[in-house]
């Protein structure tokens, strides 16, 4: 392959990433992912149901709710381009110059350097559960149990997001994977290797985006220094740990942190304005007046009268 033909499939692809995948990192949300697919569904029990048909139709409304947000900011995340301003484009076209740059000039280096590191392979091995199910469980679950256990709900919406963003990030990392088909560096191929729909997976990393998900939501609700420092550090060293164990290239951490940013940060402001959004509804029903409403039937016609 010339230089010249891989530098422009390059450029496609890297153009193509920065296009669907990292509109977020700098665009600012606008108010169209606030609705929702389906409609909403609030369990009302019975008086005479019993304590474990109250616990199944609470537990049923709340996963139905979870699943409507899901499938909402997912739809929301996808047609965004539609919504970009300059600055949207912007961001775009320069995660788009560094995606290019580290496939064109980066990938092999990072990849040749790092073959034969004993240690940092020990590494990447040692580091990779933080992102997989047990990391994600174990992560949800603790703020799940202390939220429960203590009653704060700030916990339990944490966990909350963290599913969301992570069912998510899934359904884009998987598209993305199979859409663009990128050969994994272990097979030997040129960091130029995409056969889309070819089922080669290797961009973007899976396990990178969970981390970066994973680690914006937490400081999305714990937005201390602290916080920030050790969740993106954290976050970093899976994908640094991709590398060591020769699954992606620089490039496809890269790429995948940045799809993991901007899914996070979709979703904990989507599920803010929707909040912000009942609450205000809350509060304007509280404050009407006593009503009466009046039903009249007819073979012809349905009347239905609200007198103030």
């Amino acid at each position: 392959m010339t230089s010249s033909s891989a530098l422009g499939r390059a450029l496609r692809v890297g153009a193509a990433l920065g296009l669907v995948l990292t509109f977020l990192v700098c665009e600012p949300m606008s108010a169209f992912g606030q609705d929702l697919l389906l409609p909403e569904w609030e369990y009302e029990p019975a008086p005479e149901s019993g304590r474990l048909k109250r616990g199944a139709g609470k537990t049923a409304e709340v996963s139905w709710s979870l699943l409507n947000d899901t499938l909402s900011d997912t739809w929301s995340i996808t047609k965004s381009p539609l919504h970009w301003r300059l600055k949207g484009w912007l961001a775009a076209a320069a995660i788009a110059g560094v995606t290019t740059g580290l496939i064109y000039g980066v990938d092999q280096r990072v990849r040749d350097a790092a073959q034969g590191n004993a240690g940092f392979n020990d590494f990447g091995e040692g580091i990779r559960w933080v992102a997989t199910g047990p990391g994600l469980a174990a992560l949800t679950g603790g703020f799940a149990l202390t939220g429960f256990f203590f009653d704060r709900p700030k916990e339990m919406e944490t966990a909350r997001l963290l599913i969301e963003a992570s069912a998510s990030g899934f359904l884009f990392t998987a598209a993305g994977k199979y859409t663009i088909g990128r050969s994994r560096p272990r097979t030997n191929d040129s960091p130029f290797a995409f056969s889309p729909f070819s089922g080669s997976v290797s961009m973007p990393s899976g396990e990178t985006t969970s981390a970066f998900i994973m680690a914006g939501v937490i400081t999305s609700q714990y937005p201390h220094w602290a916080v920030q420092l050790s969740a993106y550090s954290l976050a970093a060293a899976v994908g640094a740990g991709r590398i060591a164990l020769d699954a992606h290239w620089t490039s496809d951490v890269f790429i995948s942190a940045a799809l993991g940013i901007a899914v996070s940060k979709a979703v904990v402001y989507f599920n803010r304005k929707r909040a912000e959004r009942r609450r205000l509804k809350g509060s304007k029903q509280n404050s009407t007046p006593d009503r009466r409403h009046f039903f009249q039937i007819s073979p012809r016609a349905f009347r239905w009268t609200i007198v103030y």
